[in-house]
C-alpha cells in the first residue's frame, strides 16, 4: 500500500482516505476493525462523501462494533454492507429494487443529500430513522394514492412513522408495519421526509407537499 504516500488525502479525524484508481481507501481503521475500508468512486469524489465517511468513522471508532464479512449496518437512513475482501471491507450499499447489494455509496449519497435538503430548508436538525425501523402504513399506500406522513414521538424500533391516504378507513381497516426501507422503497417519494424530526407531517395537495409541526404529534 505504499501508493498511500503519494496522493492528497481526505483527514477524518486521524483516519486518512486516499483515491487509488477505482476506490477509495481507508488508512487507520485497522487498529479498530482488523481492516481498512474499500469503497468504488462510481463518479464520485473524497470531499462529497465527506459526511458519509465521518458517519462512518465516528461509528467505528465510538461504538467499536466487531465488524464481520456480511455485517449489515445503518448510515444515515440507508443499508450499507462490510464485504471482506484481502486486507479490506469492501462498503456495498442496498439497492431493494434490485433486492441486493452493489459497490459503491451513490445511493447512500444521494437519499442522504434529499433528507438535508428538506430539513435544512425547514431549518431543523434531521433525526434520521433507521432503515429496519418500524413505519405503520395504511395499506392503500401500495396502490398510488397520494400518503400522507405524521411522525409521532415514539421510540426504536418505532420510527414514529406513520403513512397514510385520505381513502383510510379506520372502523373497516387495519394498519401495517413494514421497515422504513420498505416504505422509501414503494414510494420513493417519501424519502426525502424521512429525517423529518417528530412532530412533522406532510400532506399532499395534488403535486405539492405542504409540511407543518403538530404539536399533537409529540404526545406519548
Amino acid at each position: 500500500m505504499g501508493f498511500f504516500s503519494k496522493i492528497k488525502a481526505l483527514k477524518v479525524r486521524d483516519i486518512a482516505f486516499f483515491a487509488n484508481g477505482d476506490h477509495f481507501y481507508s488508512k487507520g481503521l485497522e487498529v479498530s476493525i482488523g481492516k481498512e475500508l474499500k469503497i468504488a468512486k462510481y463518479g464520485l469524489t473524497l470531499e462529497e462523501l465527506n459526511p458519509i465517511l465521518h458517519y462512518l468513522v465516528e461509528f467505528i471508532q465510538d461504538e467499536k462494533p466487531d465488524i464481520k464479512n456480511g455485517n449489515k449496518l445503518t448510515c444515515f437512513s440507508w443499508l450499507i454492507l462490510a464485504q471482506e475482501e484481502g486486507d479490506f471491507f469492501e462498503i456495498l450499499e442496498i439497492y431493494p429494487e434490485q433486492q441486493g447489494f452493489a459497490a459503491g455509496l451513490n445511493r447512500t449519497l444521494q437519499v442522504l443529500n434529499q433528507q438535508l435538503y428538506v430539513c435544512d430548508q425547514l431549518k431543523v436538525e434531521p433525526i434520521f430513522p433507521d432503515f429496519d425501523q418500524i413505519v405503520c402504513i395504511d395499506p392503500l399506500i401500495r396502490t398510488g394514492l397520494p400518503a400522507h406522513l405524521f411522525r409521532w414521538n415514539r421510540t426504536a424500533p418505532d420510527s414514529g412513522w406513520v403513512a397514510i391516504t385520505d381513502n383510510f378507513d379506520e372502523d373497516t381497516m387495519s394498519l401495517e408495519e413494514i421497515t422504513v426501507g420498505q416504505l422509501m422503497t414503494y414510494r420513493p417519494e417519501t424519502v426525502q421526509f424521512m429525517a423529518l424530526p417528530f412532530g412533522y407531517k406532510v400532506i399532499w395537495d395534488g403535486k405539492d407537499a405542504k409540511i407543518a409541526f403538530d404539536n399533537n404529534l409529540m404526545e406519548d
